[in-house]
């Protein structure tokens, strides 16, 4: 996208109400919080603004040492001295790796929530976060914890196991009621992947479609996509407004991400929520 095309969507998108964005060092190698900053540089708007950072194996030596170093470079490509929210994108699981993590390397002495909290008590940021993927029993171990302000939990029409029970037979990888575990202990949702890496949205593929789940895959989730919409068909308006229609229907999801390309893309979720949550 050229940088006016990035300006004409972000006026927009405040011209619509919109006024948080979401980005992370991980899009584009830094290139999204550039961008976005760019056009801070240039705005006087009253925006929320949310970023990442990751953790591998050469940081766990000085894990609040890390966080902050990720914190102060998000700073000099977003041209800010503060954020809205943090948030921890690694997987999580029982088992450490190069860029996998344990609840104890998160909740531990001097670990993850120490160094977020530490950032957060010097006003450097407003809300700690984390993505909630890896393995869902230790998912629901770190929101129980409620040590985080806010989840990411993937959530959608094809695998909606965070926000309901699932039937015996259903084969997805299975979140377990994550969102009530956040909601129990006071921890914001913020829905993501809701069109499960855009196969819900449309029939095109980028060939930079990842699913983060076990038990799917691309042509698996096509197959559920079509199965879904030769039921519902167009009657809840296009195949990305019901999926974003479906997400509004849970009163325990604070916020849906929608990640959008152009203005018209953004019209269209806009739309979706003017709609209303699916019957």
């Amino acid at each position: 996208m050229k940088p006016e095309e990035q300006l004409e969507l972000m006026n927009h998108a405040l011209d619509l109400g919109v006024n948080w964005f979401d980005t992370a060092f991980q899009y584009g190698d830094g290139k999204s919080e550039l961008n976005l900053g760019a056009y801070l540089a240039k705005s006087d708007a009253c925006l929320l603004i949310s970023t990442k950072f990751g953790i591998t194996s050469k940081d766990l030596s000085d894990i609040p040492g890390a966080i902050e170093r990720s914190l102060n470079d998000s700073f000099e490509r977003l041209g800010l001295s503060r954020i809205d929210l943090f948030q921890l994108h690694n997987f999580i699981s029982t088992t450490a790796g190069e860029r996998t993590l344990t609840p104890h390397q998160i909740l531990g002495p001097n670990r993850i929530v120490e160094g977020l909290e530490k950032l957060k008590d010097a006003g450097f940021i407003r809300a700690t976060g984390f993505t909630a993927k890896g393995e869902p029993d230790v998912l629901l171990e770190i929101a129980n914890s409620g040590a985080f302000d806010s989840a990411q939990v993937f959530y959608n029409i094809l695998n909606p196991s965070a926000g309901q029970d699932m039937p015996p037979e259903w084969e997805g990888q299975n979140f377990h009621g994550l969102i009530a575990a956040c909601r129990e202990n006071e921890t914001g949702v913020m829905a993501v992947r809701i069109f499960a890496a855009g196969v819900l949205a449309t029939d095109q593929r980028t060939g930079r479609e990842s699913i983060q789940y076990e038990n799917a895959s691309i042509s698996s989730e096509e197959a559920r996509a079509h199965a879904v919409f030769n039921v519902l068909e167009d009657r809840y308006g296009s195949r990305a407004q019901t999926a974003v229609r479906f997400c509004l229907v849970h009163p325990d999801i604070d916020v849906v991400n929608v990640g959008v390309y152009d203005t018209a893309q953004l019209d269209e979720a806009v739309k979706a929520t003017e709609m209303g949550p699916l019957p």
